[in-house]
């Protein structure tokens, strides 16, 4: 099967449809199988098609992050208040495989789905003092994921002004002084601090992510 790189064609949601056990297992052994050939950590089942152009039908996605999980039917029920901003990959943007996207996603979510019940995704560790731990941080990755995946079948994208990260994304939200804060520092690396510490340095070029 082919991946799916037309914006308009991944922009049109992908309704929720009752599928008989028989059809799941089937979404499932493509979304498997695919996710695999194709080398990726998510995939949305709208991301597909056959090679006379057919899409595959249904709503389901796949994650294979901490461990392999196929989502039947997903929808988010529950976004936390506080965001995180992740550099995204897409199998349907060439470009992003090269340079990955900002985004700003959710620290945590609730998924419901018809298979798998209520499922909870957010990051393994409570806080990280380092940017090495925040990327390692296999939790958060698969949170983003999930999210990404979701969005896919909402026909919503990553580039999408609702999900890619800018500098007024932060606007109007009131951080605690002791808050921990992503800062981009002025050679381009990153690192976590107290936003008390960081707000003397938005004077020298760093910037609050």
């Amino acid at each position: 099967m082919k991946i799916v790189k037309n914006k308009t064609k991944l922009k049109i949601p992908v309704a929720e449809v009752t599928l008989s056990k028989k059809e799941t297992d089937f979404i499932t052994e493509v979304l498997t199988i695919e996710l695999e050939s194709k080398g990726g950590i998510g995939l949305a089942i709208n991301q597909l098609e056959d090679n006379s152009g057919l899409p595959v039908t249904g709503r389901a996605c796949i994650l294979n992050v901490i461990d392999p999980l196929v989502l039947i039917n997903p929808k988010i029920v529950k976004r936390s208040t506080d965001n995180i901003v992740y550099g995204e990959q897409c199998l349907s943007d060439d470009k992003s495989m090269k340079k990955p996207i900002k985004t700003v996603r959710s620290k945590r979510v609730t998924v419901e789905c018809d298979n798998l019940g209520t499922v909870e995704f957010g990051p393994t560790q409570m806080i990280w003092n380092t940017k090495d731990e925040f990327f390692n941080d296999q939790g958060m990755l698969e949170c983003a994921c999930v999210q990404h995946e979701i969005d896919h079948l909402d026909g919503i994208l990553m580039t999408d002004s609702s999900r890619k990260y800018t500098t007024t994304v932060t606007a109007g939200y009131k951080y605690g002084r002791n808050e921990r804060v992503m800062v981009k520092l002025p050679d381009g690396s990153t690192e976590f601090m107290k936003y008390k510490k960081a707000v003397p340095m938005l004077d020298t070029g760093c910037e609050i992510m």
